[in-house]
């Protein structure tokens, strides 16, 4: 998804980066914000200076720059507002969008959405835009040099797993796998993490095994030759005794059951007054009845009996010398 989310990105930026042709233009500052179903994150909103040809605020046709792969079919203006279709044509896969834009010369509001595949995967994305003119006079077609460099500057941003945990490269490996991926080179070094992290990490096994289960995702299992079923029966043997319960719950009924009952038989001898020591171990292991235990407190401590010992030969001492 996260794969796809780039694309559809990417798109966009060329979308209101680009004009028909070179021309003059006045300068906007524009906030834009993004929305994608499947997405584990929210995208904040961002804001830029954009150089827009003179009345482009109410033409969406402005978008369709030489370099755009977006084009408008369906293009209708009544008083300040315009309503318009159009479709994105990428690497073969279409995006159709539907959107509405409402202005008075001196701002905007545009709201569109788009639909369809990209990277093979389902999309379905929003976008609401607002812009306010702060004037002066702009070349058009800088914006687009300028827009490239953002997105270059954007996928170099996204491509940089060097302070990446193990939960960081399961949650975007999609960028990594596949064909022609978003991040080229990167799979190597990501298999790596996983094959070593994911046998012993139970917050990294849950998390892929989740991932493994989506229909829009590439396999990072299969990509890496993860064998799942063995990682998890080893991760119920390691964590047996240790829990956490809702793992264990979740993917290993027969640890779980014990683990309750050693919780229980824990429980149970924390209350006989048993904390650690060989009486813990006893109890727990079921050999300790309660009249052994009873027994067994009322013996004196090593400590005490030394004691004991110690005292009573003082005695005698004071008692031979007359002191």
């Amino acid at each position: 998804m996260k794969k796809a989310f780039l694309k559809i990105g990417t798109l966009s930026v060329a979308m209101l980066s680009s004009s028909a042709l070179a021309a003059p233009g006045e300068w906007w500052e524009i906030s834009t914000k993004m929305e994608m179903e499947g997405m584990p994150f929210a995208m904040p909103a961002q804001t830029s200076k954009v150089c827009l040809p003179k009345g482009g605020e109410s033409d969406p046709s402005y978008t369709q720059g030489k370099d755009s792969n977006c084009r408008m079919t369906d293009v209708k203006h009544s008083g300040n507002t315009v309503k318009y279709k159009g479709t994105c044509v990428n690497e073969g896969e279409t995006m159709n969008m539907v959107g509405e834009t409402t202005h008075d010369g001196r701002s905007f509001k545009s709201n569109m959405k788009m639909s369809g595949k990209s990277g093979g995967e389902n999309i379905n994305m929003a976008m609401v835009s607002s812009g306010k003119r702060i004037g002066g006079a702009c070349d058009t077609e800088e914006l687009g040099r300028r827009a490239k460099a953002q997105v270059d500057a954007g996928m170099a941003q996204a491509c940089d797993t060097s302070k990446y945990s193990t939960t960081n490269w399961i949650s975007s490996s999609s960028l990594f796998i596949g064909a022609k991926p978003s991040c080229p080179g990167k799979q190597v070094a990501m298999c790596k993490v996983l094959r070593n992290e994911v046998p012993r990490d139970v917050k990294a096994f849950q998390m892929l095994e989740q991932m493994e289960k989506s229909k829009d995702l590439p396999s990072a299992a299969r990509a890496c030759n993860l064998n799942m079923d063995s990682i998890k029966n080893s991760l119920c043997k390691a964590k047996a005794r240790s829990g956490p319960l809702s793992f264990l719950e979740a993917s290993c009924p027969a640890e779980a059951k014990a683990y309750r009952e050693l919780q229980r038989r824990r429980e149970e001898c924390e209350g006989r007054g048993f904390t650690a020591g060989a009486k813990m171990k006893q109890c727990m292991g079921g050999v300790m009845l309660e009249d052994e235990a009873r027994t067994e407190d009322s013996k004196p401590a090593i400590g005490d009996a030394a004691s004991g010992t110690v005292l009573e030969g003082a005695k005698k001492l004071k008692g031979l010398f007359g002191f």
